[in-house]
């Protein structure tokens, strides 16, 4: 889920007064880390409980065993928290681009909207063509709104976060948000769901796909913009820390932001476990405390995943050098998430391989892993030959009106690790 969350954007020439991609060399290199590391564990969650089953089937019966315990493991350390991480990071590159574009001159905010909007467009056609767990529409949709936040004070982007955090709570007592919750989590039935797409042809999928926008899948989305447009103002008010800027000035907050973050996110787990264990029947009922345990689980255990990598790249050579292995899929990340769908859908839906409701947690899993380590091999290799990946280039193309080069750096150059 997702991609660039530097934008592209680099410092120009002094000559040069139109806007044109980063340069390699400007590049953090700390983001495409966190970013590339992130993208895995969006990759394992999209295929327990979107690909493998179809979204909105809440994962599908849970079989005991090894497959149970991949569930949960993925449920405690990785759902959400991964596309919260993501999120974070397009908020702080939201800040960079109008940062760099703005030193060039007037209409950086124009340029900002002319990328969301291309990013939006490419959400639509990956919604309507491929799969309805596209991310990339809300977050064209949260990135527009905030625009309004980019230059405000640190005191109003706190209440918004604050707000925004506060809206499942406001959910809870108006019924008719409510409801619109209960629809989202049963759409579609999941025998129904896991028939059509199982046995579906590529039409009768889209056809039903849309069937789902129409009358379920528009719920879903009043329930998570709000905490992705809130995880970007965080990741607004990070880069304004100068966090990534000079990561070394802030060791000390990062040593604590970590197993805190790490420690205080699994408190949510740790409460419905336990409340699971002393009242089975009634573990999954709403309530306010719940709500909130899980509303400020995924930021949290987001910020404390960030600083532990943050520090991990900043500790020792070693580190950044094994590190560095997921700065390449950080790069490349808009194509990634693209082709993880591409390659996911073939495998599990009509049109290719059919196994929509027939593959466990575990071998999912697994499948995750496989593809994770082709896309680890295939996307340096791609960067040593081109300067973007080709999604990458497509939407830098659109945003700045002109044809991008995709002149090659030469084999022998490898991409730095830390600045």
């Amino acid at each position: 889920m997702t991609f660039d969350a530097t934008l592209g954007e680099a410092a120009p020439a002094a000559d040069e007064s139109r806007a044109a991609p980063v340069a390699r060399e400007a590049r953090i290199a700390d983001i495409d880390v966190i970013r590339g590391m992130a993208l895995f564990g969006v990759l394992m969650c999209n295929l327990a409980f979107c690909f493998r089953v179809p979204l909105g089937t809440g994962g599908g019966p849970r079989v005991p065993g090894l497959n149970e315990w991949v569930c949960w493991f993925e449920i405690t350390f990785l759902s959400d928290k991964a596309m919260t991480l993501f999120s974070m990071l397009f908020g702080a590159g939201l800040t960079i681009f109008l940062e760099r574009a703005s030193a060039r001159g007037p209409g950086a905010v124009w340029l900002l909207g002319r990328r969301l909007f291309f990013l939006a467009l490419f959400g639509v056609a990956h919604h309507l063509l491929l799969w309805n767990g596209d991310i990339l529409i809300p977050y064209a949709t949260a990135g527009y709104c905030s625009l309004f936040f980019l230059r405000k004070r640190p005191r109003v982007l706190l209440l918004a976060i604050a707000g925004l955090s506060a809206f499942p709570l406001a959910g809870m007592a108006w019924p008719a948000l409510q409801a619109a919750a209960d629809g989202w989590r049963r759409f579609g039935g999941h025998a129904e769901a896991v028939h059509v797409y199982g046995t579906g042809t590529y039409l009768e999928i889209v056809r039903y796909r849309m069937y789902e926008l129409v009358h379920f899948s528009w719920r879903g989305y009043i329930f998570y913009w709000p905490g992705i447009l809130r995880n970007m103002l965080i990741g607004i008010l990070i880069w304004r820390s100068g966090l990534f800027r000079a990561p070394q000035k802030h060791v000390r907050v990062l040593r604590w932001v970590a197993p805190i973050g790490v420690l205080a996110g699994l408190a949510f787990p740790l409460y419905r476990w336990i409340y699971f264990a002393l009242y089975h029947p009634a573990a999954d009922a709403p309530s306010k405390w719940r709500t909130l345990l899980g509303e400020l689980s995924a930021p949290t255990i987001a910020l404390g995943y960030g600083a532990g990598i943050l520090l991990l790249l900043h500790g020792t050579t070693r580190w950044r050098t094994w590190l560095g292995a997921f700065a390449p899929l950080g790069r490349m990340a808009f194509t990634n998430y693209l082709t993880q769908t591409v390659v996911c859908t073939t495998i599990f839906y009509g049109y290719g391989l059919g196994l929509s409701g027939q593959v466990g947690y575990a071998p999912a899993a697994l499948m995750g892993i496989v593809l994770y380590g082709i896309q680890m091999v295939v996307s340096p290799l791609w960067l040593r030959r081109f300067r973007f990946g080709p999604f990458e280039w497509a939407w830098r193309s659109l945003t700045y009106g002109k044809w991008q080069s995709m002149v090659p750096f030469g084999a022998s150059r490898r991409p730095s690790v830390a600045r």
